[in-house]
């Protein structure tokens, strides 16, 4: 109590100002209708603030949710548009791109578990295995580009050999010539791939799009891989170097598509006979 009786002792011509201070502030902006109107907007403008910063939280919390929703409706989008409603597996959808590729292939959605890429040869973990059908030499891609493809699987999870990692190899063409040529990580950047074998005489231009060519059994033709950042000669092939801009931003994926082509099995069983 002698503690609050000091303080105040101490203090009074400070809470005296304050409260004269205060008592002013509510005569002036309660009788007066320029200030009343004036403390009205802040009011509001504060509110409109809170509520916008509790929207966007409650956003970010429900962004997961809002993902796989969004996924669903891409799925069912492609399956009515794209192709056949047949379904292979019970977590596989088929679809049959008549307009643009005349090719057949089959997806299913999986969650990343890990992923690395800043390793020399990057790998990733997804939520699908065996009991959901999937298998090795399957691609994994997403809306924006191509990740990787499957070497191993569990029953329920799969391990995924990243396209940052010097051992793979993705053949890719330019979009607009159709010439295309092999597509590898250098181990450094990972927004950057390498792609060479395109011969010097081709017509290539900075922003021009890189995509799969359809010529492995692996990824589907017409898939976007990324946009050529830079260009030169190789002085030993006499061939493009060109440098690949990623669309997919490797270090931030939630969500990826794994897709198999529905002839693999025939394909490689025709390549393995003349082997």
């Amino acid at each position: 109590m002698s503690v609050l009786i000091n303080f105040l002792s101490k203090n009074s011509k400070f809470l005296l100002f304050l409260f004269l201070q205060i008592s002013a502030l509510f005569f002036t902006f309660n009788r007066n209708v320029y200030h009343n109107s004036i403390l009205e907007e802040k009011i509001i403008s504060f509110t409109g603030f809170l509520d916008s910063k509790i929207s966007y939280l409650t956003s970010y919390i429900n962004l997961k949710k809002e993902n796989e929703r969004l996924l669903e409706e891409n799925k069912e989008y492609r399956n009515k548009f794209l192709g056949k409603t047949k379904k292979i597996k019970p977590e596989f959808f088929a679809m049959l791109d008549s307009t643009k590729y005349k090719q057949k292939y089959y997806y299913t959605t999986a969650d990343i578990i890990s992923n690395s890429i800043t390793r020399s040869n990057n790998y990733l973990i997804i939520d699908r295995g065996t009991d959901q059908g999937v298998s090795p030499e399957m691609g994994v891609v997403t809306s924006s580009g191509v990740v990787g493809m499957i070497i191993n699987c569990t029953k329920n999870y799969s391990k995924v050999i990243s396209i940052l990692n010097k051992n793979t190899r993705i053949n890719a063409r330019l979009k607009s010539s159709k010439y295309y040529g092999t597509l590898l990580w250098q181990g450094e950047d990972p927004r950057i791939m390498c792609l060479s074998d395109i011969p010097k005489y081709v017509s290539v231009k900075i922003g021009d799009t890189i995509e799969t060519d359809g010529k492995s059994k692996i990824y589907p033709e017409g898939i976007l891989i990324g946009r050529v950042s830079s260009k030169s000669i190789d002085e030993e092939t006499g061939n493009w170097n060109i440098s690949v801009e990623l669309f997919q931003d490797m270090g931030n994926i939630q969500k990826v598509y794994v897709v198999d082509k529905l002839d693999r099995d025939e394909i490689k069983s025709l390549k393995d006979s003349i082997n």
